[in-house]
């Protein structure tokens, strides 16, 4: 397939000085007019919403960690209430631990009751 020609900047009439008949019609000027401004708006557009695209990003980049982290510590409550069922022991430490991670109040918001959710049931 041949090369494309480059028509940006350039003009068969304009490089020996003439002018085209179109540059001098006002129809062509008005339409010429209306397409840089929307050219102009459909660039701003997409800055604008790369810019938000970047903040979302940001925003959920985040949430992301903060969920990570939740993660790791409910893991953690999750291995230290299994140690103490498989260990089957209890003392006043194992039951000040178990009420802080049942009655945490992160805990309780992030875990409201789901009544579809047989697991759920057990506390």
């Amino acid at each position: 397939m041949p090369a494309r020609r480059s028509t940006a900047g350039t003009s068969r009439g304009s490089a020996s000085g003439e002018t085209s008949p179109q540059s001098e019609d006002p129809a062509y000027k008005l339409k010429r007019k209306k397409n840089n401004e929307a050219v102009q708006r459909t660039r701003e557009k997409t800055r604008q919403s790369a810019v938000e695209r970047k903040k979302r990003i940001e925003k959920l980049k985040e949430e992301n960690i903060k969920l990570t982290q939740s993660i790791k510590l409910e893991k953690n409550h999750i291995n230290v209430l299994r140690k103490m069922i498989i260990n089957g022991r209890k003392n006043e430490e194992q039951d000040r631990l178990i009420d802080e991670i049942l009655n945490n109040p992160e805990y309780a918001d992030d875990n409201r009751r789901n009544d579809d959710d047989p697991v759920s049931d057990i506390k």
